[in-house]
């Protein structure tokens, strides 16, 4: 029986070579790949962003007022009133949130108050600069430095729009991304016409400028909505959009721009009761309602405006957006939960498993992606990558859909410094092994002569004293090294 020396060795032996057998076969390391390319963002987007346009049209009667910067009043100028006709555009962008057409944009993109601030906004403006002749230089500056919340400009504004008459008449509709038409108007009667199932109407007060729409289609690739609490300065975010400056003809309903960058800075509302994510992301007028998102691909933010237009001027543009939270709130309150639509489940899996070269069940993925979605808005041109992609390397026999890909493929990654490393290794096994094997045997055998000179000596006893035969021993003695010893019986 072999000693438990003996045996520690033998153990010994076996993990060395069990541990190298593991590293030289190349068996994974546990990691998981959270954060997608920016590539693969985009085909993962895309498809979600949607194009909204807004066509006011009627008539509204704008009062004649006048105003005493000084004392901070505003009077209607009795029967003078100016009547205007109303055919107004608003275009913005917005993102879909539930499979069965219920879309997110802010508020000012589908409100018709937008429109009456700005039918408002040259009366007021008018009053103010006229009043504003016959301040002083003191007066002129004290006045434009007390111009912050709660400004006496915008309670002009709502004062023109409280004595306003409008008349107006409001059709929103989800421009189709397939569309061939060529002007707004058009891409407007041919698109998806909306329904506004929740518009925060006090928006330009408490600045939730959120909307939710719905649109008569089903299947559409509705993003995740994730969460805005693990946001910090420095965090890596993206967004997409139609900016109006990236707009080179009227149908770009289509092509959605994709620009990156950080948190810039995380800053309180008005009434400081949620928080505003800074970005230098690139944004311009259309990017309105469009997602901020982080690199997981969840929505983290609804883009609602960008640095004012005589800041711009003097320095940098940054974009603004409001908590992905606030979204939620709306949807709870159109009596909606948010839903990921398929395409996103089945794009994230397929990418997972692209990733890894599997392509077999990648690209099952990416077929079940196009086969569950709205054709309008999801086309093989997003996934069209991925299938050349695994052609190329199906044709070239590096895919790893099988047990011996897979283990071929991480011989490969090794590449020929580790193949030598590994060599090496195993030779240095081979000889610690032969080495190990060459002591353990030669313990064995001096063990066994002490057994044999044991047993001479016993025999040699009982001859000497005269017995018939070898001393019994009932005694069993300690063990030395593992190896069990017999007291002698003394007769």
């Amino acid at each position: 029986m072999p000693s438990t020396k003996t045996v520690s060795f033998f153990r010994l032996f076996f993990l060395l070579g069990a541990g190298l057998f593991v590293v030289l076969s190349g068996a994974p390391f546990a990691s998981a790949q959270t954060v997608l390319p920016e590539e693969a963002l985009a085909d993962l987007i895309k498809p979600s962003i949607v194009r909204i346009a807004e066509h006011v049209s009627g008539t509204a009667k704008i009062p004649e007022i006048k105003v005493d910067i000084r004392q901070r009043l505003v009077a209607v100028v009795p029967g003078a009133y100016t009547e205007v006709p109303v055919d107004e555009y608003l275009i913005g962008s917005g993102f879909i949130i539930h499979p069965d057409g219920y879309i997110a944009t802010n508020a000012h993109v589908v409100s018709e108050m937008t429109v009456k601030q700005g039918l408002a906004s040259e009366s007021a403006l008018s009053a103010l600069y006229a009043n504003a002749l016959f301040l002083s230089d003191a007066e002129t500056q004290s006045f434009l430095e007390t111009e912050g919340d709660n400004s006496f400009s915008k309670k002009v504004l709502d004062y023109v729009i409280a004595h306003s008459v409008f008349q107006l008449r409001s059709d929103v509709a989800v421009l189709r991304p397939d569309s061939e038409k060529k002007t707004l108007p058009e891409l407007l009667a041919d698109g998806f016409p909306a329904t506004v199932v929740y518009e925060n109407a006090d928006f330009l007060d408490d600045e939730k400028d959120v909307a939710v729409l719905h649109i008569e289609e089903t299947n559409l690739p509705a993003l995740s909505l994730g969460e805005s609490e693990g946001m910090a300065v420095g965090t890596k975010v993206f967004i997409f959009g139609f900016p109006a400056t990236a707009e080179f003809r009227q149908n770009s309903s289509e092509e959605a721009t994709f620009t990156g960058g950080l948190v810039s800075a995380i800053k309180q509302s008005a009434n400081r009761n949620f928080k505003l994510f800074q970005t230098d992301a690139k944004v311009s007028e259309g990017s309105s309602g469009g997602p901020l998102f982080d690199g997981h691909g969840d929505v983290v933010g609804l883009v609602t405006f960008q640095t004012d237009e005589l800041s711009r001027a003097a320095g940098d543009n940054f974009a603004f957006a409001l908590p992905i939270e606030i979204v939620k709130e709306a949807a709870q309150a159109a009596k909606l939960s948010p839903t990921e639509g398929k395409y996103s489940q089945y794009f994230k899996k397929g990418f997972s498993d692209f990733s890894g070269k599997h392509c077999g069940k990648a690209e099952d993925s990416f077929r079940a992606a196009l086969a569950s979605s709205n054709a309008t808005f999801v086309s093989e041109k997003y996934l069209a990558f991925y299938f050349k992609q695994c052609a190329e390397w199906q044709s070239g026999g590096l895919t790893l859909d099988t047990r011996l890909d897979e283990w071929q493929g991480r011989v490969r990654a090794l590449g020929s410094p580790f193949f030598y490393l590994g060599g090496a290794a195993l030779f240095l096994f081979g000889i610690f092994g032969g080495a190990l094997f060459w002591v353990l045997r030669q313990v064995r055998r001096e063990e066994e002569e002490i057994e044999a000179l044991e047993t001479r000596l016993y025999t040699d006893e009982a001859r000497i004293k005269g017995y018939d035969s070898p001393p019994r021993t009932g005694i069993t003695r300690p063990r030395v090294d593992g190896i069990p010893r017999k007291e002698k019986k003394i007769v």
